[in-house]
């Protein structure tokens, strides 16, 4: 029974904040209509309904008694007077104040009715915005069903593959006709995989808008309750005469839920602080022509892609000298430094800092504004203090609208780290100069694709070559010259709607998962450059928007012609040399796919094995030579130190260094495979690209 009654208080709370924002509107536009007042009364007719389901006999009596006021005009045809209007609002915030209140068998915590937030255990959500999440879950759905047909093409091959082996005399027949056909069919299965990871990543970035879409909430969802809570301070600071106003726009502006709610403290902070500092007499007010109460706006905006609450009062405004005196007495600026309001006004941000002589229940301990620095700077946001005029003071926080987690391969542009979307990429290439293929004076790349057999020469796949174009040409200068580090160019190939680019790098960094937040990136375009991370505090990583790139490369015409950074044009030809090649063995995706970055970035050709049973394999059947092998030690079906033995077995392989770098630090660990016949122990824990890139090189 108490876990169903929890349910349906978790509900009511929804409910109850859905018919106080409705109330609150209809009041907030004038005085209401017969219209107006049949829908308020019907507003609080159900939630008085509901809170007597829930057993909450004082909300249900607070409801009730307006109800009964609300029955009365109704029945005389009579419009709300004031005093009417005035109960209403007094009713909506004794409901507010309650819901938030604590619960009387909890232990009560200083001030925690102003902390409460709506109960996280259900949202409301628009049925229009589940019919989509329901619909990228389908699509997701039909994307595992054609990887479970692919699979099987796949295991059928296999069993063909098989029988051929138990059968030689199927090859004696025809040999050439059978080596063919499947070779057709694993070419088939190659391109439905392709087709197939396209569809992969458009279903799953489908998913994620949709969820994210869900963790939306309005402004007034957080903030609304807000207005009881002022009047209720402003009662407690000034006495019961006291009077304060709250106005608030831009309730409606969504954003994610945990941003919003992050900012609700804060708020509360700000809304304080205005009531105690900016408080006036009536007297005092009147003199200076402003009306009887105190003004407060609370105004939630969007500007791009951060998110902006301002909290304003109409009260006496800052005080800049009591400002100046207080910080100098704590050491924050000199006694005689000529500082202007702005600079004043960062101060009071500091922690410790107040300008109230005494301090009190409410203020004075200078811990509420450096709790407002400290929630922006935890959001990747800021905070400011203006003065307002004819009187008052404005703070606006502003925070990016959403943090999200994102793959993306990191890479160096003059000497900042920018990030590409993993989603888009669809190869990674180290072109050298003299195999850049130009085209009507334009650069080229050649995307290689796996080798096929001899006999299927028929079926070898056309020739792809994509346009190159240096990345520092849409980020920075637009005359950057192809980048060439060791006679080569790294290449990133990304695609957007089907079109493919080379974008070329000055060096590919890292492959990390970072979290995002939605930002102007100073001294960048912010089209561009929508995102930004911080993989360290002083190192931010500028995340670039794909489609905005490939509509500036299309807006310039695909480019111009091609310069070098360090090649001469005319530069002789020189033969065509493999790098090592190394392969890496390690079954996370996440693994693999950074150390093949980190190795592509420094010239080597890279081949991937998901375990040792793939990477023995592909080593007995390659017909080019792999140089080192890169492995994990704990994996699926064959292991690494298996796959250690089993090349120290094979004639043809034991001449080949093999690299172990593995989360197993243990010096039991390091013994068995070093004593296997391991060339070099490398653990994740400490792993550094510089030591990988130093081992393979002395091996080599």
């Amino acid at each position: 029974m108490d876990n169903l009654r929890d349910e349906l208080l978790a509900v009511f709370d929804a409910e109850y904040r859905d018919h106080l924002r409705a109330i609150r509107a209809i009041v907030a536009a004038g005085c209401p209509g017969a219209q107006g007042l049949a829908e308020i009364f019907r507003r609080v007719h159900s939630l008085k309904g509901a809170a007597r389901a829930v057993e909450l006999p004082v909300v249900e009596g607070v409801a009730h008694a307006l109800e009964n006021r609300l029955s009365s005009l109704l029945s005389a045809r009579a419009l709300p007077d004031a005093a009417d209007l005035a109960a209403i609002t007094d009713t909506l915030d004794e409901i507010d104040l309650l819901m938030t209140a604590t619960p009387p068998d909890a232990p009560a915590a200083p001030d925690e009715a102003a902390t409460q937030v709506e109960n996280p255990a259900y949202v409301q959500v628009p049925v229009a915005r589940l019919d989509a999440l329901a619909a990228a879950v389908h699509d997701l759905m039909a994307v595992a069903d054609r990887h479970e047909r692919l699979w099987a093409q796949v295991m059928d091959l296999l069993g063909d593959a098989r029988a051929v082996m138990h059968a030689p005399e199927r090859m004696r027949a025809d040999p050439v006709a059978e080596f063919a056909r499947m070779t057709r069919r694993l070419m088939g299965v190659g391109r439905e995989r392709e087709l197939m990871a396209g569809q992969i990543d458009r279903a799953l970035l489908r998913l994620g808008e949709e969820v994210h879409a869900v963790t939306l909430v309005p402004a007034e969802s957080v903030f609304g309750s807000l207005a009881a809570m002022a009047r209720r301070i402003a009662r407690e600071h000034g006495g019961p005469e006291a009077g304060v106003e709250v106005h608030m726009t831009g309730m409606d502006v969504q954003t994610e839920r945990r941003v919003m709610q992050a900012l609700r403290d804060p708020v509360i902070h700000l809304v304080r602080n205005a009531i105690v500092h900016g408080h006036e007499t009536r007297a005092e007010r009147l003199a200076a022509g402003k009306s009887e109460d105190l003004n407060i706006t609370i105004a939630v905006t969007m500007t791009g892609v951060r998110l902006q609450v301002a909290v304003s009062d109409d009260g006496r405004g800052p005080d800049l000298r009591a400002i100046a005196a207080r910080a100098a007495g704590q050491g924050l600026v000199h006694a005689e430094a000529p500082l202007d309001a702005r600079q004043l006004l960062a101060r009071v941000f500091e922690p410790g800092f107040s300008t109230r002589g005494k301090a009190d229940s409410l203020a004075g301990r200078g811990v509420g504004l450096s709790v407002v620095a400290e929630a922006a700077r935890a959001l990747h946001g800021s905070v400011r203090m203006e003065q307002r005029q004819p009187a008052g003071t404005t703070v606006i926080l502003t925070v990016p609208v959403s943090q999200r987690q994102r793959t993306v391969l990191l890479v160096e542009n003059a000497g900042q780290s920018l990030g590409l979307p993993g989603r888009v990429i669809r190869h990674l290439l180290r072109v050298r100069r003299d195999e850049i293929r130009m085209l009507g004076g334009m650069p080229f790349a050649v995307v290689p694709h796996p080798p096929v057999g001899a006999g299927a020469a028929s079926e070898q796949r056309e020739e792809e070559r994509v346009p190159l174009v240096p990345l520092r040409a849409f980020v920075g200068d637009e005359n950057a010259p192809l980048p060439v580090r060791d006679g080569a160019v790294s290449v990133v190939v990304m695609e957007v709607d089907g079109v493919r680019c080379g974008f070329a790098v000055e060096r590919m960094l890292d492959v990390r998962t970072l979290l995002v937040s939605d930002a102007t990136a100073v001294g960048l375009d912010s089209e561009l450059v929508p995102g930004i991370a911080w993989p360290r505090e002083d190192q931010p990583v500028f995340v670039l928007s794909p489609d905005r790139l490939f509509a500036r490369w299309r807006e310039r015409g695909n480019g111009g012609g091609a310069h070098f950074s360090d090649v001469d044009s005319a530069a002789p030809v020189v033969p065509v040399r493999h790098a090592p090649l190394v392969m890496v063995v390690d079954d996370s995706i996440t693994t693999r796919t950074l150390q093949k970055t980190i190795l592509q970035s420094h010239g080597y050709d890279v081949c991937l094995a998901v375990d040792g049973e793939e990477a023995l394999a592909m080593l007995q059947q390659s017909s080019r030579h792999v140089d080192v092998v890169v492995t994990d030690v704990e994996m699926p079906r064959m292991d690494g130190l298996a796959l250690l033995a089993a090349m120290q077995g094979d004639a043809h392989l034991a001449h080949i260094p093999v690299v172990l770098m593995t989360s197993r630090n243990d010096g039991e660990d390091i013994r068995r495979g070093m004593e296997g016949g391991a060339r070099a122990y490398l653990t994740k824990q400490r792993f550094d690209q510089g030591e990988l890139i130093d081992t393979i090189r002395g091996l080599l």
